[in-house]
């Protein structure tokens, strides 16, 4: 009877070692993500400042740099600044949308929420990064010119 038992027994408790990743430590990874976005999110905003402040100065720019087509440059300007503008609202929107606690969900269903949102807050990072990776590059070009 006792080995009946064990062998009962035995599986359950192989399932409840197994069972998938707790919904607290999803959530963490998702926060943490959060924390490195906000900081690309800064960043993003000093280029968007820079940005600005080098619109209001073109015509010092332009005595600065005879050669420079200030036409192209004001284009670049405004679609960089859209585009920084552009991932700076998709991180409010997802901000806005996301729930740290999700009240009466299952562990299973938290874990699924979460792991949807990393997914959400990777891509806004992949944004973050290309924006701020661009606009660096712009501003940098801009000074050697």
């Amino acid at each position: 009877m006792k080995k009946y038992a064990v062998a009962v027994m035995l599986p359950l408790v192989i399932q409840a070692c197994s069972s998938g990743p707790d919904y607290k430590e999803a959530r963490a990874e998702v926060l943490e993500l959060h924390d490195k976005v906000m900081i690309d999110s800064e960043k993003a905003i000093r280029n968007r400042m820079k940005l600005d402040s080098l619109s209001l100065k073109m015509d010092s720019l332009k005595l600065l740099k005879p050669g420079l087509d200030t036409a192209i440059v004001s284009q670049k300007m405004t679609a960089l600044k859209a585009r920084l503008d552009s991932a700076d609202g998709q991180m409010n929107t997802w901000m806005r949308a996301f729930e740290a606690e999700l009240g009466d969900r299952s562990n299973d269903e938290a874990v699924a929420y979460f792991r949807e949102e990393e997914k959400k807050i990777k891509r806004l990072d992949s944004v973050y990064a290309d924006v701020i990776k661009e606009s660096d590059a712009f501003l940098s070009d801009l000074k050697q010119k």
